[in-house]
């Protein structure tokens, strides 16, 4: 009998070729604004912004554009955690509030948490789940505190109405004659366009955009992360490099980079090398995108999915792989799980959103008098989507039936 597996030779500290993953995670955040590396004119920029705080005054109001993955939120956080010590220091009365617009999206959950936070020395109103109550009592709040409000919207582009900022920038405090300032974190640059034209009047706003990270400067950020999650000589500059190459097709999305030397650290543990290797950033890198391609697959609704299904059945079998094909095995496929069937001009939109996607890959061909065809040429990870499809609880039950029933 083989013997069996051991949790204690799993657990086996010494063979580790990490000292503190947790540098590693997403979820982990610098503590001090001096561990930022390649921020500084960002920085300076922000801290120009927020001075007039020290002049007893509101600052204007302030947003932070950038793709996804270069720091927006964590840098928002430390400099105002600066300016917070600085406020309490010099006896400065200063409120920061920090709403997380991808969580708590609706207006009415944002008032609730402005008036959970706006400081106050009387007791609490009871207020139900009344929005209007919940607006009253945010400007009654407003008009009672005598120092300056600052109000950081994370992902201000979620928020199911980002307008709703126009009540809190017009609001004047009865005691100290201030108005809130808000700071607006958006990966969308367009996103003030999007506003009423009475909001962008009024926003009398700053703007800050972060830059993407080049190379040079993801290979020090992820140098200085190696230095504390691996054990010395387990990571070469060879990997750090190839780490960084990766993140910067990504926009320099330094949350790629880790990620994805977290990931390589894991395979290479799995191996028991002594080493991470480049290899192992390569197959961390597939495997990531596996896992990314399989989420989105997750995802996307019962629609999309049965026509995903379709394209799939259609490619494995001899017809030819154009959406009058296509349409017809979608159709038996939402017949077989009583389900309701598209139009063929829907579902052609479908199929352009799954191309968009990168899920599958389409061309149009021109057939003379015949009009315009859309051709499936491929479809990414065709196994695994397939596999991915099958577990969704809808289509289980057709798991088990011959592809080809569904073509005729």
């Amino acid at each position: 009998m083989p013997p069996k597996i051991s949790l204690d030779d799993i657990l086996n500290m010494d063979d580790s070729l990490f000292l503190n993953k947790l540098v590693l995670k997403p979820n982990y955040t610098l503590r001090k604004i001096d561990d930022v590396l390649h921020r500084d004119e960002e920085i300076k920029t922000y801290y120009e912004y927020l001075k007039d705080i020290f002049r007893g005054v509101s600052p204007s109001n302030i947003f932070i554009y950038g793709k996804p993955g270069l720091g927006k939120t964590l840098l928002t956080k430390l400099v105002l955690e600066e300016v917070r010590r600085l406020a309490e220091k010099r006896g400065i009365e200063l409120a920061i509030i920090h709403v997380n617009c991808d969580e708590i999206r609706t207006e009415h959950a944002i008032l609730q948490k402005l008036v959970h936070e706006i400081p106050s020395d009387e007791p609490r109103w009871v207020l139900g789940n009344s929005r209007d109550k919940h607006n009253e009592y945010m400007k009654y709040l407003i008009h009672h505190y005598q120092g300056i409000i600052l109000i950081a919207f994370d992902e201000l582009d979620k928020a199911a109405s980002p307008e709703m900022i126009n009540q809190i920038i017009r609001t004047e405090s009865e005691s100290s004659g201030q108005f809130p300032t808000i700071i607006g974190i958006t990966n969308d640059l367009g996103l003030r366009d999007k506003f009423p034209h009475h909001l962008q009047s009024v926003l009398c706003e700053n703007t800050l955009i972060i830059k993407p990270y080049e190379v040079e400067q993801l290979v020090d950020i992820i140098r200085a992360r190696v230095d504390i999650a691996f054990k010395p000589g387990s990571v070469s500059n060879d990997v750090i490099g190839l780490c960084a190459a990766f993140a910067a097709k990504e926009y320099g999305d330094v949350r790629r980079a880790i990620d994805l030397l977290r990931v390589a650290g894991e395979l290479a543990e799995e191996q028991n090398e002594r080493e991470v290797s480049e290899q192992d950033v390569k197959d961390a890198y597939n495997k990531i995108e596996m896992d990314r391609f399989i989420e989105v697959i997750k995802t996307l609704p019962t629609q999309s999915k049965a026509v995903l299904l379709a394209c799939i059945y259609v490619f494995d079998s001899t017809q030819e792989n154009i959406t009058s094909n296509i349409y017809r095995a979608y159709t038996n496929i939402m017949k077989s799980i009583d389900a309701d069937v598209l139009t063929q001009r829907r579902i052609t939109g479908l199929l352009m959103e799954l191309d968009q996607l990168g899920i599958i890959n389409g061309f149009n061909e021109f057939r003379g008098r015949k009009g315009r065809k859309k051709i499936i040429s491929s479809i990414t990870s065709k196994d695994k989507a397939l596999e991915t499809l099958y577990a969704d609880y809808e289509f289980k039950v057709i798991k088990t039936v011959p592809p080809g029933a569904f073509l005729r």
